[in-house]
């Protein structure tokens, strides 16, 4: 199966101070299995896990529960 490589995709925040809020993954984290995650309404980068921590949207915008 081929890894998904979520750069550059929009994403919603699962876990930490910015949980439910949406953003955009930049990249790979300095830590193994870790991404760096910009939430959309601040200017700080967060080191998460991908798909425990935080996940691709399909559509963004959506009110909770609805992607």
């Amino acid at each position: 199966m081929k890894e998904i490589n979520p750069t550059g995709m929009s994403v919603i925040i699962l876990a930490g101070e910015f949980a439910g809020r949406e953003g955009v993954c930049l990249g790979k984290g300095p830590e193994p299995d870790t991404w760096a995650v910009s939430p959309d309404d601040s200017e700080q980068i967060v080191y998460l896990k991908f798909e425990t921590e935080f996940g691709i949207l399909i559509n963004k915008g959506q009110k909770p529960g609805r992607n």
